[in-house]
């Protein structure tokens, strides 16, 4: 399988998509709560657009998808909420749900996937102190198999 060259997402619809992952067991985990709030920032969304959206799909009502995202930006996103997913979350089943999905929406395959957590491997010195650095590494060894499985299973299903 190649690389992709282009993916074809919008900002709301990929947020729309976590935030009704997120809310699928009906609750949401303050590790949910904490990659969801860092989704909107990185998908760059406007102030009131987290609501809006989280409203859709209470009531039922279709949302827009909004601004369609850059293939080299989506990968960026992917890569920092990688980072936030490590460092400012227990790395819950909820929690790997959704960066499986950001995975499967922005077309990561296994090569890309790698890439990026090399690179993010790369600069984990410069964003954690040393002293967490190993165990860091280690979440990320032990998530990159979670995350696969689960994107798997996503590829399956569509």
């Amino acid at each position: 399988m190649g690389s992709v060259t282009q993916v074809s997402v919008g900002r709301v619809g990929v947020f729309k998509g976590a935030v009704s992952l997120a809310l699928q067991d009906g609750l949401l985990t303050n590790g949910e709560k904490r990659m969801l709030v860092k989704l909107s920032h990185t998908l760059r969304l406007d102030e009131n657009e987290p609501k809006a959206v989280y409203d859709a799909i209470i009531s039922g009502k279709e949302i827009g998808q909004g601004e369609e995202i850059a293939l080299e930006e989506t990968r960026r996103i992917y890569e920092q909420m990688l980072e936030a997913f490590l460092l400012h979350t227990d790395r819950s089943e909820g929690e790997v749900i959704l960066v499986a999905y950001l995975r499967h929406a922005f077309s990561i395959d296994d090569a890309e996937h790698r890439a990026i957590a090399r690179s993010l491997d790369r600069n984990l010195e410069q964003v954690v102190h040393r002293t967490v650095t190993e165990d860091i590494r280690m979440r990320l060894d032990d998530s990159m198999e979670r995350i696969s499985s689960i994107f798997d299973e996503f590829r399956v299903k569509n």
